[in-house]
């Protein structure tokens, strides 16, 4: 299993991963999660268990810079289209987020293999963890909202996220999300309408020269 790193607040709390709900730049807050997900794993690669928010926070805006979302116009203003409302980017695709992590590693000096998979996730997944390689996973839902437990039992309702998977126990799929410790369940996942797209993150192996 890979852990996230922990991220510090001033009063010395831990996090369960980073957050963009953190950041100061509003379109961040509305679609950082594919950037949050790609650096927390490029973090646990290299060993980085844990620092302040203000590193984090310096490590994200560097990181935005190659796991970019899409944005939208040249102004960051609030549109909606197809009925939601987006502020400034539709957030980061799948093919973003490949090409933007290996571009990342090599910027942090790691070299890295990215590998897709989607068809029977639910056997797959424990054979993932187990390697204790990051494990990232975006879902798709714009018709059948998906439900994310909080910790306290609060309920988000998301139809396009990124996470880090970090645990399956039967039907419930631990993730890190907003900075904590999230539950989603595997039978919901499945259903009719959820495009889910998984990753795994490790690093490449250098063959030994003699």
């Amino acid at each position: 299993m890979s852990l996230p790193p922990k991220i510090v607040d001033q009063y010395g709390r831990e996090s369960f991963g980073g957050s963009q709900m953190w950041l100061p730049d509003a379109m961040f807050v509305n679609s950082g999660c594919g950037i949050i997900a790609g650096l927390d794993a490029i973090m646990r690669l290299k060993g980085e268990e844990g620092m302040t928010r203000e590193e984090y926070f310096k490590r994200f805006f560097d990181a935005k810079d190659y796991i970019r979302p899409i944005m939208i116009g040249r102004k960051r203003e609030a549109r909606k289209i197809f009925g939601k409302e987006f502020f400034g980017s539709l957030g980061v695709s799948a093919g973003r987020f490949r090409r933007g992590i290996r571009k990342l590693a090599v910027k942090e000096g790691v070299k890295i293999k990215v590998k897709s998979f989607r068809f029977k996730w639910w056997e797959k997944i424990p054979e993932y963890l187990k390697s204790g390689d990051p494990l990232v996973m975006l879902f798709v839902s714009p018709f059948r909202k998906v439900c994310v437990v909080e910790p306290g039992g609060f309920k988000t309702m998301c139809d396009y996220h990124w996470v880090t998977i970090t645990g399956l126990e039967g039907d419930t799929l631990r993730v890190s999300s907003w900075g904590e410790e999230c539950k989603m369940s595997v039978q919901e996942l499945k259903r009719f309408g959820v495009i889910l797209r998984f990753y795994s993150v490790s690093l490449e192996k250098q063959d030994n020269l003699v």
